[in-house]
């Protein structure tokens, strides 16, 4: 790993640690911690330009094949466009043989029958706005630390904000990295219950995860968690050191109470939700793999 690489990972650590360190010894003030930390432009900027640097310069080189960018987009463009059974069209119809029943919204319906030809994408923890290069979607990016002009300074978790984000208005939502970063399993929730408000019916969404959030059951609680409040799963890919989810939007918005949420959210548990494995992790030593470098890969 080059000393540009170390001093980078050192400041992304640096915050990742810190915000969790916080939010371990008084997790009573967890909102009140993520507000201040959203609030903390310097330090959020810092972490951003860093980011840029990690995700232009140094992951992009390491990835063999395939890499987080590219799996969504064709991901998407297979959704929408795709003739196979993980189309669009083609699961609809396989709903219908089976006699499954899906709500759908008038609008919904006219535009799926017209054909979505360039789906309205919001990426979230954008940082750079990747999505930009890919002139076949149309993308929203959003950030609490933008690394770029393009990108709006947004926390996710405050959404909607009309008119710029609405509900029922984007066809995929993109969570790259982004759900490890949140320090809670409440959060984690709140964060896939907007993205289901805000998706159209039969919407995407993508979750890309470092590969040791998901390792062993932990991929399968994220996915009952998801199916819990309305989503399906389309596909599910193991890349270089990441799991890479897709769900599609199957149901119109339901109410949960306290008691559905509090045990939906433990399904969306990550290792380092346990102090005691934050501590033990800082003492592993880390090997030079894609996303090394990132607080939330290791063990």
């Amino acid at each position: 790993m080059s000393s540009e690489q170390l001093t980078l990972a050192d400041s992304i650590r640096k915050v990742h640690q810190d915000l969790r360190r916080d939010v371990h010894q008084t997790p009573e003030a967890a909102e009140s911690i993520w507000n201040a930390h959203v609030a903390n432009f310097d330090k959020l900027n810092e972490y951003a330009q860093s980011m840029r640097q990690l995700a232009e310069h140094h992951w992009a080189d390491k990835a063999h094949g395939q890499t987080r960018l590219t799996w969504c987009y064709q991901t998407i463009k297979d959704y929408f466009h795709g003739k196979d059974i993980s189309g669009l069209q083609r699961r609809r119809a396989r709903d219908q043989r089976k006699q499954i029943t899906h709500e759908i919204c008038s609008n919904c319906q006219i535009r799926i029958e017209h054909g979505i030809q360039k789906p309205r994408v919001l990426d979230v923890g954008s940082c750079y706005n990747a999505f930009s290069q890919y002139e076949d979607l149309e993308t929203l990016a959003i950030d609490i630390a933008p690394a770029d002009e393009s990108v709006h300074r947004i926390d996710f978790l405050r959404t909607p904000q009309p008119p710029l984000i609405c509900t029922h208005s984007f066809d995929t939502i993109v969570f790259s990295l982004v759900l490890d970063y949140l320090p809670t399993c409440g959060q984690r929730l709140s964060a896939c219950l907007i993205a289901h408000q805000l998706l159209t019916c039969f919407g995407l969404l993508l979750i890309v995860e470092p590969d040791s959030s998901l390792r062993g059951n932990r991929q399968t609680s994220w996915r009952q968690a998801l199916e819990s409040i309305g989503f399906g799963l389309v596909s599910c890919v193991k890349a270089t050191n990441l799991h890479c989810m897709a769900f599609r939007k199957l149901s119109l918005w339901s109410e949960m109470n306290v008691n559905d949420c509090t045990r939906i959210a433990q399904l969306l548990n990550i290792p380092q939700d346990d102090e005691s494995l934050e501590t033990e992790r800082q003492s592993v030593n880390i090997d030079q793999k894609l996303f090394d470098e990132l607080p939330f890969f290791v063990d």
